[in-house]
């Protein structure tokens, strides 16, 4: 990725120039599936004339569009942070729509999509409009996985996955059960699919074929960037300080602690990190968390709060 850096009515210091590499490294780790030469990414940072606030204004050019994003805050640090975290969340949203209209053009669908009718098509949008939340919680299961050491990197495709949770719920529509939302129910089968390519790996983890996939180069140590940024933190603002200090030092010591929490997660015991993922990173109630895993309510209570526990002493917050 080409990256240039402009800066106005500034002097941007060493450290400012760090940050920016490495956000800027994110970016393109996101994008590994364009060639560098095709993707570019200018980085605008200038003090503002009326009072003392500072803009950043990135704006990445991909073949197939242009993504612009302005952030301005009362320091150069936050304007930089914050603005890069927009753009990751808008590159996140671009892969997705590029994936979903892949999924689109798959034949089980366009011969449903020929007969529906008016139900049908708000069906297939409401589908549409969970498949980004489903496959983000797909990729945070299989990496979590992938920490914890139950299986190589590589092995199963997160893309994979959400073809089949798509196709089940498109082809088995009716069958949705009552109690259940669109949302819920794309969750639940998620969750099912994941357990039994776990499973399976676990039934032939001696087979050769196995072994030979897990030599394959790959990029998965990145998927942590698709969807678990210092800025979100597992929705647990109490186990991590404020990430709007001015200091760049201290936005690498934050994002340190978001990988060390990430490694904590991933070794909860199963069933705690089930319940604390779908409630405290997805943002489901105990109650819909209690549909979707067929747990009781206060089970789920009581695992997201072990959970809590588990993370303030193992990372002394």
């Amino acid at each position: 990725m080409n990256v240039q850096i402009h800066h106005k009515n500034l002097d941007l210091l060493r450290n400012h120039h760090k940050l920016i590499d490495r956000q800027s490294q994110k970016i393109s780790k996101m994008l590994r599936t364009f060639s560098s030469d095709v993707v570019d990414l200018t980085v605008n940072i200038e003090r503002l004339p009326r009072g003392n606030q500072f803009q950043t204004g990135l704006t990445l050019s991909l073949p197939q569009r242009t993504i612009r994003v302005e952030e301005i805050e009362d320091n150069a640090t936050s304007s930089v942070v914050k603005a890069f975290s927009e753009m990751r969340r808008r590159v996140k949203r671009f892969k997705s729509q590029l994936s979903r209209e892949r999924l689109w053009r798959k034949e089980p669908l366009r011969t449903w999509t020929e007969n529906s009718d008016n139900s049908a098509r708000e069906l297939q949008e409401n589908i549409q409009e969970n498949l980004e939340k489903v496959e983000n919680y797909i990729r945070r299961e299989l990496y979590h996985n992938v920490l914890a050491g139950v299986m190589p990197p590589g092995i199963l495709e997160p893309h994979a996955l959400v073809d089949e949770v798509f196709v089940e719920v498109t082809s088995h529509r009716h069958e949705r059960p009552s109690n259940l939302s669109l949302e819920q129910w794309m969750f639940r089968v998620a969750r099912l699919r994941i357990r039994e390519r776990l499973k399976d790996l676990e039934d032939h983890r001696d087979e050769a074929r196995v072994e030979e996939e897990a030599d394959k180069e790959t990029n998965w140590e990145d998927e942590q960037l698709n969807f678990y940024q210092p800025d979100e933190l597992l929705h647990l603002e109490d186990l991590v300080r404020d990430g709007t200090s001015p200091n760049p030092e201290e936005i690498f010591e934050r994002e340190e602690i978001a990988e060390r929490l990430q490694q904590s997660v991933a070794h909860l015991p199963d069933s705690i990190r089930e319940s604390f993922v779908l409630f405290a990173m997805e943002g489901f109630t105990s109650d819909e968390v209690s549909m979707i895993t067929g747990k009781k309510r206060d089970q789920v209570l009581t695992e997201v709060e072990k959970a809590r526990e588990y993370l303030r002493e193992g990372l002394s917050f």
